[in-house]
């Protein structure tokens, strides 16, 4: 997913314990969306971004191991 590789990218965790990262990846990717949603003003694009971010958090659940190791090499 493109999108999930940006935002690992763009991450930077306070945690040092993969879990503890995995947590805060998933309040950081919550977030993100949260702030794209918030500042566009149709109705459409908000739509949009909500269906991203649901996708986005079910890959990375259903993901869980992948996406520690990932954040574990990236930061």
């Amino acid at each position: 997913m493109e999108n999930l590789t940006d935002l690992i990218q763009s991450f930077h965790p306070d945690a040092k314990k993969g879990k503890d990262k995995y947590e805060q990846f998933l309040l950081y990717v919550y977030m993100s969306f949260d702030k794209r949603i918030k500042t566009v003003k149709s109705d459409k694009l908000k739509n949009k971004y909500k269906e991203i971010r649901q996708r986005v958090l079910e890959y990375t659940v259903a993901n869980k191991r992948k996406i520690i190791a990932d954040l574990n090499k990236v930061s």
